[in-house]
């Protein structure tokens, strides 16, 4: 063999090199999207998922647990919160529905006064809007 069939083979085969290494790189940086992409879908789920038991408490005047429909969306925020939060925003929402059952109307202010802002700046957060 001669040194220009030497030169097309080495070409070849490190052409097919990096199309193989190339594939393989941005497959994986494709993942990386997608996972990021499902998190911040659920993590939004989540923390909109609030936003109904706010509204129906700023509604209600302060008593919500007469509507119907509010425990079920204190519910769904609960689980969403519980699959998808954060530790403090599980922290603030669990204080707020235990001093709620309780009757404890300044702990359960108190801790939707702390959980109505980060709710707030963490969709926005994730969003990548400035806070």
């Amino acid at each position: 063999m001669t040194t220009d069939n030497w030169i097309s083979i080495t070409s070849a085969l490190l052409a097919g090199s990096l199309v193989a290494v190339g594939w393989f790189v941005n497959g994986v940086l494709q993942r990386r999207k997608d996972v990021a992409q499902r998190r911040l879908e659920y993590r939004l789920s989540a923390l909109e998922s609030f936003l109904p038991v706010w509204f129906a408490i700023q509604k209600s005047g302060g008593a919500p647990f007469t509507n119907p429909g509010f425990l079920q969306q204190l519910e769904d925020a609960r689980s969403k919160f519980q699959l998808y939060g954060l530790d403090d925003e599980i922290a603030h929402l669990e204080n707020f529905i235990d001093a709620a059952q309780k009757s404890n109307l300044v702990a359960a202010n108190n801790s939707l006064s702390q959980l109505v802002p980060l709710v707030r700046r963490r969709i926005r957060s994730e969003l990548g809007f400035a806070s």
